[in-house]
């Protein structure tokens, strides 16, 4: 099943909502202007909290998709301390002539800092112990980091949402069932890929004379849209292509024969509806080609020789036979990726869960953080794949959004499987599986991993959950 767990890896990449966020590793990540979050942990201080009165429970609103709201009203006498230890620790950063860092009087200080910066700062000071309060007194278990948002400065009051684990319920879970196809390797499968192997070992040679079907051309291009403006991904140089072949867009090798080397031609091709980039769907190119070489192209015949020679294989009939046993592999392949993808969207339309939209927000920020490494290792910018893929921001938005919603949707459904089927690891079910799991690691990883990896630990819970639901999606598949 070490296919199910490469396809999980999209689901929970980012954060994992089946998790619990203990309250002594809790930490808010600071305040910025609109509550929003600036990224800076918090130290711990003591503070009172003092709640209006509440239907339905004392202290706390219960809202729709398992959230717990609560308006917090900070007394004056202890935001005035933890407005001078945050003061305190800006200070560091404040150089004042004549002042040793951290010593010039506090007005002078004041003067120099701006009021918001403090006021976030006094926020993230008051925090901890807040945050500690309310989880102890209400019982609270929060999944993701509460959020904050300031609601009045005098009295400092903050509205905190809490979004604990929602209600799951699956329905008609236990009828699911991924119909199995046998995977079909027919004789002509089997002869496209022969002569893949064959052309691989081609030989080919220069000539002086104009390109005919089954030469190969060497060439440069470059695709411009009607306003003569280059098309991203359409230019290459030094691309060779053998005139027959289909692999460019319809007309493009056609419009290669009866050219010599060193001629050039412009011609105009429309692109496939179904064309693998997006941004170029159905669009007319007018492509400026410059012909670099052309040569004709003598390929070999499947003999026992060549088996031999190019694969070390006894025979042709034997290179033919291991063909087919490694083409229906991935057939196999294939075959077993539908059926848990197929899976995993069943069980996700089963699941019913009311989703906090804060757990979307969280989802979602985790969605496009993962796009943007993506892109970093293409070396692009959010910003220009954006543009490339022929976007608004909105749709990306939504895009995103309703991914976020779908994955949270799974990872739901799925947990609850897991509890449904009890198929929770004991510790000792997880010796083996914490042993394969740091065996997949670069040998100078893996004694950091390891003491990573206690009971309890981020890193055992995630690889804990991984393989609890690995076999659950094992077992409804084969059943």
């Amino acid at each position: 099943m070490r296919n199910a767990f490469r396809i999980l890896k999209m689901y929970f990449a980012a954060h994992a909502a089946e998790f619990i966020i203990p309250p002594s590793t809790l930490q808010e990540t600071g305040m910025g202007k609109g509550g929003k979050p600036t990224g800076v942990p918090f130290r711990i201080h003591e503070c009172e909290v003092r709640f209006p009165p509440v239907t339905n429970k004392p202290d706390i609103k219960r809202l729709p998709g398992a959230r717990a709201e609560c308006i917090v009203t900070f007394p004056k006498e202890k935001v005035a301390p933890a407005e001078q230890r945050a003061l305190q620790r800006l200070a560091g950063s404040v150089k004042l002539p004549g002042f040793r860092p951290g010593k010039a009087p506090s007005d002078l200080l004041r003067s120099h800092i701006d009021p918001q910066q403090l006021l976030d700062e006094t926020i993230r000071t008051l925090l901890p112990d807040t945050f500690s309060t309310l989880l102890k007194e209400h019982e609270l278990k929060p999944i993701i980091h509460p959020k904050v948002e300031l609601q009045s400065r005098d009295p400092l009051t903050l509205k905190i949402t809490f979004v604990e684990r929602p209600e799951v319920k699956l329905k008609g879970a236990e009828k699911i069932k991924i119909e199995k196809k046998t995977p079909k390797v027919d004789d002509k499968d089997i002869e496209r890929m022969v002569q893949y192997l064959l052309e691989q070992q081609k030989k080919t040679t220069e000539v002086d004379r104009s390109a005919k079907e089954g030469d190969q051309v060497e060439m440069d291009f470059a695709g411009t849209d009607e306003s003569g403006k280059e098309i991203e991904g359409t230019a290459a140089k030094g691309y060779t292509v053998v005139i027959g072949s289909n692999s460019l867009i319809p007309g493009f090798e056609d419009a290669l024969k009866g050219l010599k080397k060193g001629d050039k031609k412009t011609f105009t091709l429309k692109f496939p509806e179904k064309y693998q980039a997006e941004h170029l769907r159905g669009k007319p190119v007018t492509f400026a080609v410059t012909v670099t070489k052309v040569e004709d192209v003598t390929m070999p015949t499947l003999t026992d020789e060549f088996a031999k020679a190019n694969f070390g294989e006894e025979s042709a009939a034997v290179l033919k036979k291991k063909i087919e046993e490694q083409m229906r592999a991935q057939e196999e392949n294939v075959e077993s990726q539908r059926r848990e993808q197929a899976l995993l969207e069943k069980i996700r339309e089963a699941t019913q869960v009311e989703i906090a939209p804060e757990l979307v927000d969280d989802e979602e920020q985790s969605l496009l953080e993962e796009l943007r490494q993506q892109l970093d290792r293409q070396r692009l910018t959010l910003a220009d794949w954006v543009k490339q893929m022929g976007k608004k921001p909105e749709e990306l938005q939504k895009e995103m959004r309703d991914r976020a919603t779908k994955r949270l949707q799974l990872r739901f459904g799925l947990g609850k499987l897991v509890d449904e089927k009890n198929a929770r690891l004991t510790p000792e079910q997880m010796k083996p599986v914490m042993q394969e799991f740091l065996g997949t690691l670069p040998e100078d990883r893996r004694l950091d991993a390891a003491g990573q990896m206690q009971i309890g630990s981020d890193l055992y819970e995630r690889v804990k959950w991984q393989r609890e639901v690995e076999n659950v999606i094992a077992e409804m598949l084969a059943a």
